[in-house]
């Protein structure tokens, strides 16, 4: 008997939030509680396709190379083939950007700006299946319903959406999350755990913070698949740390002060995450300061109150995106060279990359205060009222403004019919341009 009182207690911890699930004790749900099978995921991956279309059509309707996929990772693969892949760009590897540049060389050239675009948008869907897949059903489908919606209609993303040149980040929170998930069950999704983390610890440095959750994760698990995935990431990490300590790339000055980084935790992540990139554009950097900083105080109180007192699994989740953005504020790539980073990255709409993973970890604080049953009602209502204000964000950063028409299939047409030996220069959006020598 107090054998199965102690069991329905753990349930309704799971059920409510409170708990989470370890590889000692796997709970089985009712289920209305979990969202699997093949037929389900289709149905999520295309809900999720059509939400990602809404916010820039012209990702799919006029495909347009965008920054390196055109100019670096594209025209590297038309030029070197498979050669390309060892080639350090930016001071890591990226296999991932390698290998759907590969993919783009099997359709005409005029197809291959799309091509990389679903691409982007496959794996910016991803962990959307992930997360509504059985292997977090110890979380309750309404918390999971609302945390991917939050994710695909993020305000103050517009940088990393629909394209494959930015794509990394949405393949490290992929990652993160197989790491957070249950243990795979079966051969598929096994053999979908390691490809996952093999691509992503050689597509971008955020492999090399991923493998201390991982440890940390096996350590406290003590289960043989922990162990499996952190040896899939250590591979890559090995690489990754190394090209980053050899190329000696990224060391700029920053730019560094306490204001400035007041206005980027304060503005650029927990105000712009709630109120959106277009309303903290709508003020000046002078008349944002103040409220970037109450934004700071209440956004870094919710945050530490979640990483003292939640589970263990969004802990980590907290841990690794404000890892990834103390590695982005130490080792940025801005794109401005004539202003120092922090200065740029106090520009609403610039360089959200870095903010991308630190305000879905903020709102998944919110969310976890607000559905947490063992919070105090103090704390619940405030995370509700402060949940409340995302929709101004969502509503004014729902539509990301359409690329620049540089009318890309005119340029196709060009090379199409060009002789071998001629070299055409394309513009690209951001303002840059794609040189190509026919073969």
């Amino acid at each position: 008997m107090p054998e199965t009182k102690a069991r329905i207690g753990k349930i309704k911890r799971v059920l409510s939030g409170g708990s989470v699930w370890s590889p000692k004790t796997v709970v089985r749900e009712a289920p209305w509680h979990r969202i699997g099978g093949i037929g389900l995921q289709a149905v999520v991956f295309l809900l999720s396709f059509l939400i990602v279309w809404s916010r820039r059509p012209d990702a799919i309707l006029n495909a347009q190379f965008f920054a390196e996929d055109g100019s670096v990772f594209y025209r590297a693969a038309y030029e070197m083939g498979f050669r390309s892949f060892p080639v350090i760009y930016g001071g890591y590897v990226h296999l991932l950007l390698r290998l759907v540049a590969m993919l783009a060389l099997l359709v005409p050239f005029s197809l291959a700006p799309l091509v990389m675009n679903l691409c982007a948008v496959v794996v910016q869907i991803l962990p959307v299946n992930i997360f509504l897949s059985s292997r977090f059903s110890h979380i309750r489908l309404g918390v999971r319903l609302l945390g991917s919606f939050l994710y695909l209609a993020l305000p103050n993303s517009f940088e990393i959406h629909a394209n494959i040149t930015n794509g990394q980040w949405h393949l490290a929170l992929a990652a993160c999350l197989l790491l957070l998930a249950q243990p795979a069950s079966n051969i598929g999704w096994k053999i979908f755990d390691v490809t996952v983390m093999v691509l992503t610890s050689f597509s971008s440095p955020m492999g090399i913070l991923l493998a201390p959750i991982a440890a940390a994760l096996w350590w406290k698990r003590r289960s043989r698949w922990s162990a499996v995935s952190l040896a899939a990431l250590l591979p890559g990490v090995l690489v990754e740390t190394l090209t980053a300590i050899l190329s000696h790339s990224r060391q700029a000055p920053n730019g560094v002060t306490f204001e400035r980084f007041l206005g980027i935790i304060g503005g650029q992540v927990f105000f712009s995450g709630l109120f959106g990139m277009k309303t903290a554009a709508s003020y000046t950097p002078l008349k944002l300061f103040p409220y970037a900083v109450a934004a700071a105080l209440v956004g870094g109180a919710a945050v530490i109150y979640a990483f003292f007192s939640a589970p263990l699994e969004l802990k980590a989740f907290l841990a690794f995106s404000f890892a990834v953005l103390g590695l982005g504020l130490a080792r940025p790539q801005a794109g401005l060279p004539e202003q120092v980073d922090w200065g740029v990255f106090l520009v609403p709409g610039l360089c959200n990359r870095y903010y991308f993973l630190p305000m879905l970890a903020f709102l998944a604080s919110l969310v976890w205060i607000a559905a947490c049953s063992y919070s105090r009602r103090v704390l619940r209502h405030a995370a509700m009222a402060i949940l409340l204000l995302l929709p101004i964000g969502i509503y004014k950063d729902w539509r990301h403004p359409a690329f620049r028409d540089y009318h890309f299939q005119q340029y196709a047409d060009r090379f199409a019919f060009a002789p071998p030996g001629t070299t055409l220069v394309i513009p690209i959006n951001p303002g840059w341009q794609m040189e190509l020598t026919k073969r």
